[in-house]
């Protein structure tokens, strides 16, 4: 698993590691064993993967689908967000859209473990007895919500860290300067955080080890402060490239979104929500058992990591919620703040101390990948009921959905917002369930004829209590859709008791929570063609006219 390094292999032999936590046979059985979660489900059960998918047909399938291109386009240009775009291509060729997704993710899983496991090795010499702790935290709540190009880039990134420090260590400088230019953009293509974490990692440790080396050579502080930012900053160049790819990305056509600074309220809900999923009590426990770990070893990490650590913690505390039009920029950082801490715990000197240490690590792995693996496999049943309707969907059809979507701070979710997507996928129809943000994507949404209801979220259904300006409402939605320009209106995760009985709507298939109507297109459309603000809305839309008279 660590043979990707030069030099010696990463892991020896059972009999010289002194350890049954540092034998290679039970590092590479982590790092398998946290695929698991993703073996039984048929589509990776992640909110944002069928959004993903659906992206992926028009990308792949446009230019020999009869349908797909009337209402997408697909344009290749360069933007630092291509990580599963690029990938899928090979994948798809090779295994078929869905099914190649699904190794794609998995392979990211185990890509991520092995990263992980390999800067610990690097850092410490030998796997630490606390390593396990920090694998569950590759089904992170970002990783659930399927940022899964950026999920991509640090795997990758962690990879590459590790080639990184063992290159410095083994004095191979040059090897590591002309590979790491390639290494740099081929990660940014994959998504800019993943190189901008990349960057943060790599120049902690340059600094750290710059600064004990001048230090060892009894300078001053001031003189071996100096000295280590110069030499630190000449080992960076090789990863200063993908800055010109920046700017001329961003110098493009592009979505404005930098905001919502210094949220400190929600910055402590996303450490919270670093391993968020089901079971709100069992995660909450896990992130404090994490905490617990760290405070019994005194936040004693290793010098690389510790600084990186403390440099990647001021990084989630100044980045916004949206930046560069990507929302959650500083969440996504939280459960990796967590694994590196981990991983960067030394070792107890105490022997027994240790091995209780290595007992407790594997049991917090196992009864996470085992709460994970049941959770998934709920999810993929909720998924398999939910797209039986796509049987009852003609090819090439045009549907509006309405999917039951709990609120963002809403411990528990159903995954399911871009469920409809998989109509796109397997019947190259149009869903309202996609989203095309200018900068960020590569596809293009061109249906007018859809009026609000072209894109994400206009398929959400929030409850009441969450829902914001413009979001969709059911009985709004069912008397004021364009009929005309839709064939199926399609309810998912949405109970009996509030499937509408409207004219012109025929049910055509319908489960638990679920049901599917054929739109009778002989009903004409009503003469309302833009989509009604609700009274809150329109409460909110007459204070501001008010203010704006009073200035």
């Amino acid at each position: 698993m660590f043979s990707f390094l030069p030099g010696p292999r990463i892991l020896r032999s059972p009999s010289k590691t002194g350890y049954w936590w540092q034998n290679p046979f039970y590092i590479q059985a982590l790092i398998l064993f946290s695929a698991i979660p993703l073996l039984w489900p048929v589509l990776p059960p992640l909110t944002d993967a069928p959004g993903h998918l659906g992206r992926y047909r028009v990308e792949l399938g446009i230019v020999h689908s009869p349908w797909l291109h009337q209402w997408y386009s697909f344009d290749w240009h360069l933007v630092g967000n291509l990580g599963f775009d690029l990938l899928i291509i090979p994948l798809a060729n090779i295994f078929g859209l869905e099914t190649g997704f699904k190794i794609g993710v998995i392979g990211m899983v185990l890509l991520t473990a092995t990263g992980l496991l390999a800067i610990s090795k690097v850092v410490h010499g030998k796997i630490p007895p606390t390593a396990a702790f920090a694998l569950p935290f590759i089904y992170s709540f970002p990783f659930q919500f399927g940022f899964l190009n950026y999920c991509l880039s640090m795997a990758l990134a962690f990879n590459a860290f590790a080639l990184w420090l063992y290159w410095g260590k083994t004095h191979y400088a040059v090897l590591r300067a002309i590979l790491f230019i390639p290494i740099g953009i081929i990660i940014w293509l994959c998504h800019s955080y993943g190189w901008g974490v990349l960057g943060l990692l790599c120049f902690s440790a340059e600094l750290s080890n710059n600064y004990a080396s001048a230090r060892r050579q009894r300078k001053t502080y001031i003189r071996s402060f100096f000295q280590a930012g110069l030499d630190t900053f000449l080992a960076m160049l090789p990863l200063l490239p993908p800055i010109l790819l920046m700017i001329l990305w961003r110098s493009g056509h592009v979505s404005e979104g930098n905001g919502d600074w210094f949220r400190f309220d929600l910055k402590m809900q996303w450490l919270l929500f670093a391993l968020r999923d089901r079971w709100q009590l069992f995660d909450i426990l896990s992130i404090a058992i994490a905490v617990l770990v760290l405070l019994i070893g005194r936040f004693h990490l290793a010098r690389p990591l510790g600084l990186a650590c403390l440099i990647l913690s001021v990084a989630f505390i100044c980045l916004p919620r949206i930046l560069l039009s990507a929302a959650f920029a500083d969440m996504r950082l939280a459960p990796y703040l967590f694994a590196l801490a981990l991983i960067g715990l030394k070792a107890p000197v105490n022997r027994n101390f240790a091995r209780i240490a290595a007992i407790a690590a594997l049991l917090f792995f196992l009864s996470r990948m085992v709460a994970t693996t049941i959770s998934f496999w709920l999810y993929d049943q909720a998924y398999q009921q939910q797209l039986t309707a796509l049987n009852y969907i003609k090819p090439g059809s045009r549907v509006i959905a309405m999917v039951e979507t709990p609120c963002l701070m809403s411990w528990y979710s159903n995954h399911m917002s871009h469920l409809p997507a998989m109509a796109t996928v397997r019947k190259d129809a149009f869903t309202n369930s996609e989203w095309a943000i200018a900068g960020q994507q590569l596809l293009t949404i061109h249906f007018p004829e859809a009026g609000h209801f072209t894109h994400d979220p206009s398929q959400s259904l929030y409850p009441r209590r969450c829902r914001f300006r413009g979001s969709a409402d059911l009985d709004t939605t069912v008397h004021y859709f364009p009929r005309s320009a839709f064939d199926y209106f399609w309810l998912i995760d949405i109970p009996p008791n509030a499937w509408p009985h409207a004219k012109g709507l025929i049910p055509v298939w319908s489960a638990r929570n679920g049901i599917l109507y054929k739109v009778d297109h002989r009903i004409p459309s009503p003469s309302q063609t833009e989509y009604p603000l609700s009274s809150h809305d329109k409460a909110i839309n007459l204070v501001r006219m008010q203010i704006k008279k009073i200035l």
